[in-house]
Order: structure tokens, then sequence, then C-alpha cells
């Protein structure tokens, strides 16, 4: 309780405290501190503690980003050598390489067009924070790397790009040269089309069987840990756009939270054209951590899951190896 409030119904005149010492007596303020347990710059008036520790935060990152930077590209560089190291131990030995220390080409040179388009639908920026902003940036450059290195490619097109994850791109990541990307196309228009178009929520009634060329397949770009409920499958239905699910239930069993990210989406469906198959599709992108196989060898799934394309947040950065040679 304040000093200020101290009872003085009490007859002990002990027990009365004089006002004018009040303010000696009362605690120091406490000193906002960051992370790392400096103190910051006082608050400006009129803002937020919490405002002002995101604008110090950012401006740390400024000042240390080419640090950062560096460091990071000497980890990569450490583990770069360390795998080559243990290839070359396998191949000394005349012993196979094991799968895992293999790694796809950045491009895939035999790549065929699998005939379908499909639209990243980000108009959504004002339903996201910060940090969701960077997960989705981080989705997309994914999804690109992707397109570039399946078997099958389509044409992919983010509409909706403006606000916040514009800025994302042209300042954080102006190194990846992404308005060069091939059969990657980013445009500020919002509007979606209608005619022979399906938006894909896990909110749709109906479940894809297969996938056409010639059809464009809409997904939404939001990361929102599932706060907006049936945000995407609402939007279809109010401009007239056919909706279907992704057919998860009858392969796999989610674990965890029933959203798959819009990365995740996009590489799915090039996985489907490589056999037509959609289980084989969902057992080789999806994480092991999300599958679990049932004593009869059957990958099941809940009749409640998704494929919500509002997506999770990503906590990883952006992948230098998935942007660096648009």
């Amino acid at each position: 309780m304040s000093l200020l409030k101290t009872i003085k119904t009490r007859t002990n005149p002990k027990n009365l405290i004089d006002l004018s010492m009040s303010e000696e007596l009362s605690p120091p303020e406490t000193p906002i501190r960051n992370f790392s347990g400096s103190p910051l710059p006082p608050v400006p008036e009129g803002m937020s503690k919490k405002q002002w520790k995101k604008i110090c935060k950012r401006k740390r990152f400024e000042e240390t980003k080419e640090k950062y930077y560096e460091v990071r590209r000497e980890k990569k560089l450490k583990a770069r050598l360390a795998r080559r190291a243990k290839i070359q131990e396998f191949l000394d030995r005349g012993e196979e390489v094991p799968e895992e220390l293999k790694r796809k080409p950045r491009k895939n040179l035999n790549q065929q067009d699998s005939g379908i388009k499909i639209l990243i639908d980000c108009s959504f920026d004002d339903l996201m924070n910060d940090r969701e902003i960077v997960s989705l940036s981080t989705q997309l450059t994914r999804a690109y790397s992707w397109n570039k290195r399946e078997n099958y490619f389509a044409d992919v097109k983010v509409t909706g790009f403006d606000k916040r994850l514009k800025v994302r791109f042209e300042k954080d990541l102006e190194n990846s040269n992404f308005g060069e990307w091939k059969n990657f196309e980013f445009v500020e228009n919002a509007t979606l089309p209608t005619e022979n178009a399906i938006y894909l929520t896990a909110d749709a009634d109906d479940t894809i069987e297969k996938l056409e060329p010639g059809v464009t397949y809409i997904v939404g770009g939001i990361v929102d840990k599932n706060r907006h409920k049936s945000l995407c499958y609402n939007k279809a239905k109010e401009l007239g756009i056919r909706t279907r699910k992704l057919p998860i239930s009858q392969f796999v069993n989610v674990h965890g939270r029933h959203v798959l990210t819009t990365a995740h989406v996009v590489q799915l469906m090039l996985k489907y054209f490589d056999h037509r198959d959609w289980k084989e599709a969902f057992e080789s992108v999806l994480p092991q951590r999300k599958l679990e196989e049932t004593t009869e060898g059957v990958l099941q799934g809940n009749p409640g899951d998704g494929s919500d394309q509002s997506g999770e947040e990503d906590k990883e950065q952006d992948s230098e190896e998935d942007i660096d040679d648009a």
C-alpha cells in the first residue's frame, strides 16, 4: 500500500506518518532494462513502455546487424566444413554417403511445369504483429526455394504485397533480389480471381481430391496462431470463390496445433505432382513430429484436423541458402 494512503484512524500517534516524508520514503522507480540487462533511455512522453522497448530493440538490431550476420556466416561455414569432412570420411572408407548428409541442388535443372497457379493472399497485414510479419516473409522465401528445387514448379504470385511485408523485403531482405525471382511474382494488387480458382482453407466442407492444371489455387498468407477463425473461408465465400481443404485427415495424424505453414502448403502441392499421390506428399513434406504412424502402417488423422493456411509462427531466421541465388 502507498505511504500516501496510511491509515490515520488509529489513535496511536506512532502510526501517523508525516506526509512530507512520503516522497522520501517512496521506493525509487525501477529503470526499464532491455533483455541484456542494460537500462534503456527514458520513455518518451505519450509512449508506452512496450512500444519504447520495441523501438529500442529495433535500433539495437540495426546497429549490430552486420556483426550478427558475420557471426551467422561463420557458423554456417563451420557447419558446412564439418559436413564435408563427414562426407569425406565415408568416401575414404568406400561407403555410401548417408541421405541426411546429402543436399538437393539449389536449382533443379530438370524441373517440369505443373500447369497450376498458386496465389498467396497476403492482404492481412493489419491482422499481424511485427514478429508475425517476419515469420511470413520467412515462409515466402522458403516457398520460393521449394518452387525452384522440387521436380515440378508452379506459377506463384504474392498479392497484397504492401505495407510492412513489402518494407520487410525492401529493407531487411534487399539482398534477396526478390523482384527477379523466377516463377515467383510480387504484386501490390490484392484483387483475387473468382473464375477457375479455389481457396484452400481448413474450414471448407469439401476436400480437394486432385490438383488440376489451369486452376489457380489460393493460399492464405497470414501468421496469426489461429486467432482469426474462418478468416480465409469467410473471405472466399464473400467473393464467391470455391473453397476446398487438403485431405490431411485421410492420411496423417497431425500432432500439436492443427495448422500448416504457407510454405508447407506450397511444397505439398508441388510434391503432389511427383506421383499424383497425397499420402506420399504428406509423408515427405510434413515434419516427423507432426506425424504418427499406426500399427497397421497407415497414417490416419483426426476428424477435426486442419489444413488451415493461416500458418504457424516460424521462429527461425530467414535462410540465406533459400534466397541468396534468385
